[in-house]
């Protein structure tokens, strides 16, 4: 059973970051990319050897599909099936992966000793593509269509 005050802290989270919202999806990405930086980082540590890139392309493969899965149930919402997001989403993946680990590499070699901290905005800069991709084509997102979480609701 739901408390009322649970209750009123999804409405505000609801107000605050509604589906579909760059904030929503900031909460989600959040997360993901926590998953992402900590692995990313800890692999260079590990592996000095193997090139950033490379590392960096991994571990985005790797989390992208995690964050797919996060954001078609928190972010959006599943009323497209997930035999077409998934597919849909590949390409977006795949054009992020190869050009965030373009983009990291450049950083690399003009900043190598601060490459872990501008991996953060190039991460932040892929997520807003990301996101503006997933929106439009891949979850074809409406604010007009209520989610299923939000059915019964009244105003």
């Amino acid at each position: 059973m739901w408390s009322p005050m649970t209750t009123e802290a999804a409405m505000l989270h609801e107000r605050l970051a509604p589906r579909g919202s760059l904030g929503r999806f900031a909460l989600a990405g959040a997360f993901n990319s926590a998953v992402f930086y900590v692995s990313w980082t800890f692999s260079m540590f590990l592996l000095p050897e193997v090139d950033v890139e490379i590392l960096w392309g991994t571990f985005w493969g790797l989390t992208g599909l995690m964050a797919h899965f996060v954001h078609r149930h928190y972010t959006f919402d599943n009323h497209k099936p997930l035999n077409w997001t998934l597919p849909t989403a590949i390409p977006v993946y795949v054009g992020s992966l190869l050009g965030s680990s373009v983009t990291i590499g450049w950083l690399s070699e003009k900043y190598p000793a601060q490459i872990e901290w501008l991996g953060v905005p190039n991460m932040l800069c892929w997520g807003i593509l990301i996101w503006l991709t997933m929106r439009i084509f891949v979850f074809q997102f409406s604010p007009s269509k209520p989610h299923a979480s939000q059915a019964g609701q009244t105003e």
